[in-house]
């Protein structure tokens, strides 16, 4: 049976480690945490069991939420590289819900983890959204943009897990193609 599940919970541990909605001051600060390191790299996460090419080494964060409503907790790693020069942010969270959350819900869970992006700044506003599949799993491509800020990416359910895969940068830094390599560079482990 399917429990009420909070998504709102995710959106919230997303928001902490993810600068989007923030003022431009702020944006900065996080896009001026970058190292040095060179060319797109491929980095595999043992959380969620994905694969994904970063412009940098990715910064790394876990949590564990209490879900709303629940008695069990959510775990959700944060993966943050910016792309030096580009002031491009990329980002993957894998949230790895309780294991009764399973894909039967994804297009509710998907929507609802939209919806939650969208209410967390009064100055968002959904550009685009589409369901789509995404190596054999439901998923949704999206586009946000708030005050200059692009925020475009895609979310995937997988069993009990959500990935989000993200990229924000100022409107005039946004670059397609670098867009899609970074998306079309996520792989989903066996």
């Amino acid at each position: 049976m399917y429990k009420k599940l909070s998504i709102t919970s995710a959106v919230a541990a997303f928001m902490l480690c993810f600068s989007f909605g923030f003022s431009e001051e702020e944006h900065a600060q996080v896009v001026a945490k970058s190292s040095s390191c060179g060319h797109w790299k491929s980095f595999h996460s043992f959380a969620g069991q994905c694969s994904v090419s970063f412009p940098e080494n990715p910064e790394h964060v876990t949590q564990k939420m209490k879900l709303e409503e629940d008695d069990q907790d959510m775990q959700y790693d944060v993966y943050v590289a910016q792309e030096k020069n580009q002031e491009a942010v990329f980002m993957v969270l894998v949230a790895q819900y309780p294991s009764y959350v399973t894909e039967e819900y994804a297009d509710l869970s998907l929507e609802s983890f939209l919806n939650g992006i969208l209410t967390q700044h009064p100055n968002n506003e959904l550009v685009s959204a589409d369901l789509i599949e995404v190596q054999g799993h439901k998923g949704m491509d999206f586009f946000i943009k708030t005050k200059g800020v692009y925020f475009k990416g895609r979310a995937v359910m997988s069993g009990s897990n959500l990935y989000l895969i993200a990229m924000e940068c100022q409107s005039h830094n946004f670059q397609e193609n670098k867009f899609d390599y970074f998306i079309n560079s996520f792989k989903l482990g066996k």
